[in-house]
């Protein structure tokens, strides 16, 4: 149960006679959401990930991706398909309406219905003015683009089968759909189709499912099918160029790179495919083959000459032809820990587990694997209500507390002793329940506090036993809402788009801001014994801010003289901690990466790589 991690006798390990003891926590096994469909933005370098409980992460491609903030899923608000205009994001769904999303609160802005059944996907022209949608009643209904919102344009001739995909060719003065069995070239301007491909099928009695389609500058259209097959189509004659039987199963993602030179198709069969151009001819030949996930490939897109695709595995993986970085479903710790009392709160979204776990190590070195006593010890299981799920939450130190949230509601349990042995959870009726839902929940390192983070942008501060103490009302100036709080025993540090804010946690006095950074932070923590807050951003710099003195520390402030210190990873850094024993040591750590950084000997040593020590975890053990 217990693993060391030692430190090589290298002088230029930065912890060479530091000895961890790790503890793997094997039992947890949470079943993470597939992604569905992927949009970019390439002007805000934004990526939309709609996973299959209809939520979507925004992630920030400015430097290390990172999650910007997440639109939580609705059973009733379905997303089949999305897409980016100037900023803004779009979707549709079997719901038959096209959704607006505000990107300050993360929150559905409104919604206009398109037809009285179900949509199946959603394409925007080149101008940059209107959204086609294609129904499940064989209809495409085109909708232009306001700054307030959207109005109806017009409705095309309605064909006898669903649309299954559609893409707009280069002037916006042509649609191409795809269907069960064909594909459709419309004429926008007079809503009729000016022709019909039928799409031969291999089995006699199965029709082949066009399921994704993209269209070139030169009238190229580019289909996947449900035999696997990916055909290049002329678009000005109807006919058949090529077709390449690349899968053995259905190609369910298709996207073309940013110079349309070349295609990445994906489907059932989760082997990705590039397909090029030769030349400047109208000819396309496999280029490239490689396998990036384990299961079905649902969604493709192409960013700044990097390949983003997801699906059924869970995982967002980024991929280039000679290399691969992969993002865990699990961006949000779904692990959070009672430290005084041995215990782990374990979020599997349908319901919450408290466990104990037996963490005794010898008195004489405490590095030493120590003897498992006990197996872990289940003593609370929490269930949520009418098939919700739970985004956030926390546990107290002492695990007398636990509050967790939900899409409709925040709630807070009381966990006590009966008769010396077994534990009551009972629900806090007097806990606020005007606040709503929060997306994130933290106490203070001693319990005394809790921090709700609602989700119409609020910052809730409670003491415990609860009492509201105040409310720090969202910003009004457009700036996103804040999506990182952290609190030490008298300091609470709030982070939103213009910065990081930091407050006194008792009065909510405003004690300073820190520079402003060109990207968002993704970890940040208050020293336990300095008291200075240190804060990692998505472009992996390090900082660290004396909140008395309103500045830089002494350590920040030589680093910054030596260029800085960035840790040299691919992504992002999404927790900090510190060594109880050395005040010179802290930890930085991804989904599948540790960083034991030495202060001390990043100072004499001039912030070489020698200063810092990198450890590669299994994703597997950080689950």
């Amino acid at each position: 149960m217990g693993k060391r991690v030692r430190s090589s006798s290298s002088s230029e390990e930065p912890c060479a006679k530091l000895k961890y003891l790790v503890h793997k926590v094997k039992f947890f096994k949470p079943s993470p959401k597939a992604i569905t469909v992927l949009a970019y933005d390439h002007v805000a370098e934004k990526l939309a990930v709609v996973r299959s409980d209809f939520s979507i992460e925004i992630w920030s491609f400015k430097f290390t991706p990172c999650v910007e903030g997440v639109i939580l899923g609705n059973p009733d608000n379905s997303v089949e398909a999305a897409v980016w205009h100037n900023g803004r994001l779009f979707t549709t769904g079997l719901h038959g309406r096209i959704v607006e999303y505000d990107l300050v609160s993360f929150e559905q802005k409104y919604s206009i219905a398109v037809t009285s059944g179900a949509a199946w996907c959603l394409a925007e022209d080149r101008q940059k003015t209107r959204l086609a949608v294609g129904t499940e009643d064989g209809r495409v209904c085109i909708c232009e683009v306001t700054e307030d919102g959207l109005n109806f344009q017009k409705m095309l001739n309605k064909q006898e089968s669903r649309i299954m995909c559609l893409a707009w060719n280069k002037d916006g003065n042509i649609i191409v759909s795809g269907s069960p069995g064909a594909i459709v070239i419309w004429d926008v301007n007079t809503g009729r189709a000016m022709d019909r491909i039928s799409v031969g099928r291999i089995e006699k009695n199965q029709e082949a499912l066009v399921l994704c389609l993209a269209v070139t500058s030169d009238f190229t259209i580019i289909t996947g099918d449900s035999y696997g097959r990916t055909s290049f189509w002329d678009g000005q004659t109807a006919t058949l160029m090529s077709s390449f039987k690349a899968h053995s199963a259905d190609v369910l993602a298709l996207c073309l790179s940013e110079d349309e030179k070349d295609v990445f198709v994906s489907g059932v069969d989760p082997l990705l495919v590039k397909f090029t151009r030769i030349g400047h001819t109208q000819t396309w030949a496999k280029s490239m083959q490689k396998t990036c996930h384990k299961r079905d490939v649902q969604a493709l897109a192409f960013a700044k000459g990097q390949l983003l695709s997801g699906g059924c595995d869970t995982f967002l993986a980024v991929s280039t032809e000679t290399s691969l970085v992969t993002h865990s479903p699990l961006q949000s710790s779904s692990v959070q820990v009672a430290a005084s009392s041995g215990c782990v709160l374990l979020n599997y979204g349908e319901h919450l587990e408290l466990w104990r776990l037996d963490c005794a190590t010898s008195k004489e070195d405490p590095s030493k694997t120590s003897t498992i006593c006990s197996r872990p010890e289940l003593l609370v299981r929490v269930k949520a209500r009418n098939g919700a799920t739970y985004h956030t939450a926390a546990v107290s130190h002492d695990h007398c507390w636990l509050a967790c949230s939900d899409a409709s509601k925040a709630r807070l349990y009381q966990i006590s002793e009966v008769n010396g042995s077994s534990l009551d959870c009972n629900k806090v009726s007097t806990f606020n329940e005007q606040m709503g839902p929060a997306k994130k929940l933290m106490f203070s390192p001693d319990g005394s506090y809790l921090v709700a983070l609602s989700s119409r942008g609020s910052v809730h501060v409670f003491s415990m036993p609860p009492r509201h103490l105040y409310t720090l009302p969202s910003r009004k100036s457009g700036a996103m809402c804040p999506h990182m709080v952290c609190l030490s025993l008298e300091h609470l540090a709030v982070a939103d788009s213009e910065g990081i804010h930091i407050y006194n946690l008792k009065t909510s006095e405003v004690l300073c801001n820190l520079p402003e950074a060109p990207c968002l932070p993704t970890a940040m923590r208050f020293n336990p014994k300095s008291g200075d807050l240190m804060v990692i951003y998505s472009n992996n710099q390090v900082i660290e801010y004396n909140v008395n003195s309103e500045s830089s520390s002494h350590w920040c402030q030589v680093a910054y003289q030596h260029g800085g210190l960035a840790l040299e990873t691919s992504k992002p850094l999404t927790g900090i901690a510190f060594d109880a024993r050395n005040e010179d040591i802290f930890f930085a750590y991804s989904d599948e990466e540790l960083f034991i950084v030495d202060k001390a000997k990043a100072l004499k040593k001039g912030f070489r790589s020698n200063a810092v020590r990198r450890k590669k975890v299994p994703v597997a053990d950080t689950l």
